[in-house]
């Protein structure tokens, strides 16, 4: 497979290279996209189900996911004890007018990548903040897939409390699911995306399986046939535990599995993880065609509160299953894995719990369509997140340049 010219430095060593995007990559992957769109003026009467996603309409709309979500949303309860944060002033403050590369500063690289809000906090204090696109401090983004993390933190501590056996089946948890293909295989691989059902990677081709799915989950307009149908009708390609494949319904199984077995809506789940962290405002949940909580994509979430939960996960305070899991080096390396690489762009990284990890770096992050990445530096408790609008789920240049950019500033810290 070909890869891209783009190597970028980060911590001392190089980043390996992304796949190149051909014509026949799937439609969630693109490049070189008309910045001019992303600046076309538009109204609100403009916006419709069918172009919701697209420039320019998406930058407002993801802040507003409440009112666009096709099958409506939960809210998400703040923290009981929000955590009190403060902001860092003159020589405490990491400056982003210094340069990250040759000629180009911290910001000038926001802009040039359509970033909306960035934070980087320690010890609750905010180091670094940026916002663009009309995005405010207290309003929420849709963090598409980087909800994953949050699924995977809150099973593993379903599994701490002792209501799911990692090693158990789905099945044995959920009656209706015997018989199917993600019945029959075990939390854990569903956790690790190893249970392997297909990946999901195609969501803009009408009648693809990713355009389907997104119509069960409210990202796009159609006729539903059903959210949990769906997820028992999908076949497997790959023998459970045999090859890593990302797969939205993993999670969407996940948030299942956590309303079965604590008896509490998924929406109220995300409220005791917020009261965890201590999230200082209100989120919601995206709902699925039958009404409960798309775990796998329906985060919205202000940046401090994003920034909050790295910080969080960095200081090792959800359970010790999730870091046993998500911090495992010797679970499985993207290698030849398309989707693995098209994901992340390094053979290195592993991926456990819903969570990537950067080994070498110490770093874990999560990762969502449009740019949604947070990291968390597990040596100095320091986190770090990027809300962006790109113009289609992965565009992979930016990709690797948005992870160059954490690690250095990363590595900044680390030798402060």
């Amino acid at each position: 497979m070909k890869t891209c010219s783009v190597l970028v430095a980060a911590m001392g060593v190089c980043l390996l290279s992304l796949p190149s995007v051909s014509a026949d990559e799937p439609s969630a992957f693109g490049s070189g996209f008309d910045v001019q769109e992303f600046y076309k003026p538009f109204t609100l009467d403009d916006i419709t189900p069918a172009n919701m996603q697209k420039w320019p309409y998406y930058k407002y709309v993801s802040t507003h996911w409440d009112e666009y979500s096709l099958h409506g949303t939960r809210k998400i309860k703040r923290s009981n004890q929000p955590t009190k944060l403060t902001v860092a002033e003159g020589d405490q403050r990491f400056d982003l007018n210094q340069q990250w590369k040759e000629g180009e500063s911290y910001i000038d690289a926001f802009l040039d990548s359509q970033v909306k809000g960035f934070v980087v906090m320690k010890d609750n204090q905010i180091l670094a903040e940026f916002y663009d696109n009309g995005f405010m401090v207290d309003q929420t983004q849709l963090l598409q897939s980087s909800s994953k993390t949050l699924a995977g933190v809150i099973t593993n501590r379903l599994i701490n409390d002792g209501l799911l056996d990692p090693n158990a089946k789905v099945q044995q948890y959920m009656k209706d699911f015997e018989g199917t293909d993600i019945g029959g295989v075990t939390i854990q691989h569903v956790l690790d995306m190893t249970s392997g059902l297909p990946t999901l990677l195609d969501y803009h081709t009408a009648g693809a399986s990713g355009q389907l799915w997104e119509i069960e989950i409210g990202l796009q307009p159609g006729k539903s046939k059903g959210h949990r149908d769906n997820l028992k009708a999908a076949k497997a390609q790959a023998k459970q535990g045999d090859e890593y494949n990302y797969s939205d319904k993993n999670t969407d199984v996940l948030g299942l599995l956590a309303e079965q077995v604590s008896g509490k809506k998924y929406g109220q789940l995300l409220s005791e993880l917020f009261d965890a962290f201590g999230a200082n405002s209100d989120g919601s949940i995206a709902l699925t065609s039958d009404g409960t909580g798309s775990a796998n994509y329906g985060v919205s979430i202000t940046a401090r509160d994003y920034a909050l939960f790295h910080q969080w996960i960095a200081r090792r305070q959800a359970s010790k299953c999730f870091y046993d899991s998500a911090l495992d080096t010797s679970k499985t390396r993207f290698g030849e894995n398309k989707s693995g690489q098209l994901l992340s762009g390094d053979d290195t990284i592993t991926y456990g719990s819903q969570s990537y990890f950067l080994g070498e770096y110490d770093v874990l992050y999560s990762s969502g369509s449009y740019g949604q990445f947070g990291f968390s530096d597990m040596k100095t408790g320091v986190s770090v997140v990027f809300m962006h609008d790109w113009a289609v789920n992965a565009e992979p240049d930016k990709l690797i340049a948005c992870r160059a950019r954490a690690l250095e500033i990363i590595k900044t810290l680390r030798s402060n």
